[in-house]
């Protein structure tokens, strides 16, 4: 009898994505609720039919290839949930909000500024 040679990738593949679906649900949730109307608005999003939104919601499956990208494209939860499954979450976007609060305070001092002149 000759031995087996071939790897079994399925079992891998199942434990790296297994957290995947249930992400990108409670992004989704978190941002939009359940409702029918956030069921329509995905559906509008993506184009992807009634019954793959519910699957995504529920976190059955998740979105794939192009219904992927428009979600992050229209959803900041979405893609802020990409980032924290990719080990990036803390990159550009922390940047982003500390200089958002120094230019905050930029702007206060300088009204200040202004008005005692």
């Amino acid at each position: 009898m000759l031995p087996i040679t071939r790897k079994n990738l399925r079992e891998k593949k199942a434990e790296i994505g297994a957290e995947y679906p249930l992400a990108i649900s409670m992004a989704l949730k978190e941002e939009l609720g359940g409702s029918r109307q956030t069921i329509k608005k995905l559906v509008r999003w993506t184009g992807a039919s009634e019954r793959t939104v519910q699957n995504w919601l529920s976190g059955v499956r998740g979105p794939s290839g192009p219904c992927f990208l428009a979600l992050a494209r229209h959803s900041p939860a979405v893609h802020q949930a990409y980032l924290s499954m990719t080990g990036r979450a803390d990159g550009a976007e922390s940047d982003v909000n500390a200089s958002v609060v120094l230019l905050r305070e930029a702007i206060a001092l300088l009204t200040a500024a202004a008005l005692r002149n």
